[in-house]
C-alpha cells in the first residue's frame, strides 16, 4: 500500500503544535513539517467534533487545552503508525486527558464514545486527503486497529485511576469541595476536618490555568502559593480542579481589601480570583464568581495578571447569556456596534463620557485628548445609535459594556449548556449541565 502521499500532508504555516514535545518532537522527525501542520489543523477540528458530541469533556477552557492536546498527540501518533515511525500508543497527555475525567467523574463509556468521534473525524480528514479522495481499504483497516488498541488502553487507564482515586485524600477533599459548591455542605468543623482548611475566615477564590502551549513556565500549585504570599494571605487550600489547573481559596483573619495582584503571570497560564467572602458559604459565592471571572479572561487571550471578579463584575452579570447579551447589544447600539477601530473608538468616547455624568473635560483628561475631540466623537457616535430620541443613557452604557469584551458573546468550545452525564453522580451531572466545571 502506498502512503507516501501522507508526507506531502501540509496544514497553515502558523499552525504549531501544543501537545507534550515528548510526542510532538518525535513525530516531527518521523512525519516532517507539512504534515505535523496537517495534524496540528486536524486536531483542532477533531477537539471540537468530539464537544459537539460529548460536550462534558470540553466545558471551560482548562478542559479544552487537554483535551485539544491529548487529541493533537492522537492525531500524532496515528500518523506515525502509519508511516512506519515508533510511537507511544497511549500518550502523557491521553493519560492526562482520562484522569481529568476520572477526577470530574465522566463515565468510561462517555470517554470512549469521544475515542470514537475523534476516530472518524481522522478517517475523514485521512479519506478527504488521499489521492482521489479514496480511502484505501488497508489503511482504514490500520486506523480501526489503532482505535481498538487506543481504547483499551485508555480503559485501563480509566480504571487504575479511578480505583486509586476513590480511596486518596486527595478524592475526599475533592467531595468536600463539590459539596460545599454545590451548597449542600455548609458545617465548618466537617469542612475543617476533611480540608485542613478553616472556613471561618474571609475567602478569595482563584482558579489558575494553562491556556494554550505546554510550555508555560511554572507550575498551578507553586503560582497558587506564589499569589498568596504576595496577597499576604494567613492561610491557603488548594486542590487540583482539573488535569490543567488548581482552584485555591486564599484565608483571611481580616477581610482584605483591594489585593495587590501581579500585572504579569508566567507564559501560558491565566487566573481569575473571586470576591472577598466570608464563611463555607464564601467559598462558595468568591469561587462562582472567580468563575465567571474566568470566563471573561478566557475571552481575552491577549490579556495578562490576575482577572479580578470586581474589575468584571458588571461584564459578567450582563454576559451570563451570552445569546440574549449580543441580541440586547446589538439591538441598543445598532450601526455603532461596528467591528472596525474607528466605531469602536467612538463606542469607547461615548462609554467615558456617560460614565462620567456626560462631562466633556472629565472624559477629555480620562482619554488624553481634547475637549473638542470628545465632543466630535460624541456627535458621531450618537448619530450612529440611530433615530432613538432622546437616548436612553442606562441602556446605551450596558451595551457599551457588553461589547468591551466581544469574545465572551462568540460560543466557545464546550459552552453548551446541554451536556449530559449518564453516571450515577447527581453533584457531577448538574455541573456539566450548568456549566460550573470549568
Amino acid at each position: 500500500m502506498d502512503l507516501s502521499w501522507i508526507s506531502r500532508l501540509d496544514g497553515p504555516a502558523q499552525a504549531e503544535p501544543c501537545c507534550d514535545p515528548a510526542t510532538s518532537v518525535p513525530a516531527r522527525r518521523v512525519l516532517g513539517d507539512g504534515p505535523l501542520r496537517w495534524a496540528v489543523t486536524a486536531a483542532q477540528a477533531m477537539t471540537q467534533q468530539i464537544i459537539d458530541n460529548v460536550p462534558e469533556q470540553g466545558i471551560g477552557p482548562a478542559p479544552f487545552e487537554t483535551l485539544r492536546r491529548a487529541s493533537e498527540a492522537a492525531v500524532l501518533t496515528c500518523l506515525c503508525g502509519l508511516a512506519g515511525g515508533q510511537a507511544d500508543r497511549v500518550t502523557r497527555d491521553g493519560v492526562e486527558l482520562v484522569r481529568d475525567c476520572v477526577r470530574r467523574g465522566i463515565p468510561l463509556d462517555r470517554v470512549l464514545r469521544g475515542v470514537r468521534v475523534g476516530h472518524a473525524c481522522l478517517h475523514r480528514a485521512l479519506r478527504d486527503a488521499a489521492p482521489g479522495r479514496q480511502m484505501p481499504a488497508p489503511l482504514a483497516e490500520m486506523l480501526f486497529e489503532q482505535v481498538d488498541r487506543l481504547s483499551g488502553e485508555l480503559a485501563e487507564v480509566y480504571v487504575a485511576e479511578r480505583n486509586r482515586s476513590e480511596v486518596s485524600e486527595e478524592a475526599a477533599r475533592w467531595r468536600m469541595i463539590e459539596a460545599i459548591i454545590a451548597g449542600e455542605q455548609s458545617d465548618p468543623v466537617a469542612a475543617e476536618r476533611v480540608l485542613g482548611y478553616a472556613p471561618n475566615r474571609h475567602h478569595v477564590a482563584v482558579i489558575l490555568w494553562r491556556q494554550g502551549s505546554r510550555d508555560g513556565g511554572g507550575h498551578p500549585a507553586r503560582l497558587a502559593a506564589d499569589l498568596a504570599d504576595a496577597c499576604g494571605g494567613d492561610e491557603l487550600l488548594q486542590v487540583s480542579g482539573h488535569a490543567a489547573a488548581v482552584w485555591a481559596w486564599m484565608g483571611f483573619d481580616v477581610r482584605p481589601r483591594r489585593l495587590p495582584w501581579p500585572s504579569h503571570l508566567p507564559d501560558g497560564w491565566r487566573a481569575a480570583a473571586g470576591p472577598p467572602s466570608y464563611g463555607v458559604a464564601g467559598m462558595r459565592r468568591s469561587h462562582l464568581a472567580a468563575r465567571r471571572a474566568a470566563s471573561i479572561a478566557a475571552a481575552q487571550p491577549t490579556a495578562a495578571g490576575v482577572c479580578d471578579y470586581r474589575d468584571v463584575r458588571t461584564a459578567c452579570l450582563l454576559t451570563g447569556d451570552a445569546e440574549q447579551a449580543r441580541w440586547y447589544m446589538l439591538e441598543t447600539l445598532g450601526a455603532l456596534a461596528a467591528e472596525d477601530g474607528w466605531t469602536e473608538q467612538l463606542r469607547n468616547t461615548l462609554r467615558c463620557y456617560l460614565a462620567s455624568g456626560r462631562s466633556l473635560k472629565a472624559t477629555a483628561q480620562q482619554l488624553e485628548v481634547a475637549r473638542n475631540t470628545v465632543a466630535y466623537r460624541v456627535k458621531r457616535a450618537e448619530e450612529l445609535l440611530g433615530a432613538r430620541t432622546p437616548m436612553d443613557p442606562l441602556e446605551t452604557r450596558l451595551a457599551l459594556e457588553i461589547i468591551r469584551f466581544p469574545g465572551v458573546l462568540t460560543p466557545r468550545p464546550g459552552a453548551s449548556s446541554g451536556a449530559t452525564n449518564d453516571g450515577p453522580d447527581r453533584l457531577r451531572h448538574m455541573y456539566f449541565k450548568t456549566g460550573l466545571l470549568p
